[in-house]
């Protein structure tokens, strides 16, 4: 974890970088053409060299220990990334749910006039995904489609394991299984 005194000079930091943006845009606005090209100038220099300080502490950190890794690497990892997909099978009325932080997978039957509406788990060992959710990040597993309509391969970014999900309208035919 951060130690106190590396919290403070992070937000320290980060304050007096808030504080020269304000600055100087508050002596733009005030001052004539030629005092303003000298202030962005001063601003830039000390933005830039504030920016090195910062990006020197994000290295110590990231170095500094294992759980600052982990946590930088969450930030940046979990970043525009989905926590749940949807897949098309070949089925008209069947669909794939991924959860792509636990591998967790659900198909989706959709109703058409008669037929009953459900979604159900497609259970790996008898859990709902493959990974406890606090081992995951959003983002880490994938489906890809086989030739066979049924089955879909799932990669695991983060190890490069696979799987392979069969779904259908059976539950003896709806599994997740490890390929080694």
């Amino acid at each position: 974890m951060l130690t106190n005194m590396k919290k403070a000079l992070l937000i320290r930091a980060v304050i007096t970088l808030f504080s020269i943006t304000v600055n100087a845009q508050n002596k733009t606005a005030s001052n004539g053409s030629n005092k303003t090209t000298s202030i962005n100038t001063q601003n830039r220099v000390s933005m830039d060299s504030l920016i090195r300080e910062v990006q020197e502490l994000r290295k110590e950190l990231y170095e500094a220990d294992s759980i600052n890794k982990l946590i930088l690497d969450g930030i940046y990892r979990n970043i525009d990334k989905p926590r749940f997909k949807m897949y098309q099978t070949e089925n008209t009325y069947n669909l794939l749910k991924l959860d792509t932080r636990t591998g967790g997978v659900w198909q989706v039957q959709y109703r058409m006039k008669e037929a009953t509406a459900q979604t159900v788990a497609i259970n790996y060992l008898w859990s709902p995904g493959v990974i406890d959710e606090e081992d995951g990040w959003d983002g880490r597993f994938e489906l890809y489609p086989t030739k066979n309509m049924y089955t879909f391969i799932m990669i695991d970014t983060g190890t490069g394991d696979t799987y392979q999900v069969q779904w259908g309208t059976e539950s003896n035919y709806r599994f997740i299984e490890r390929l080694y």
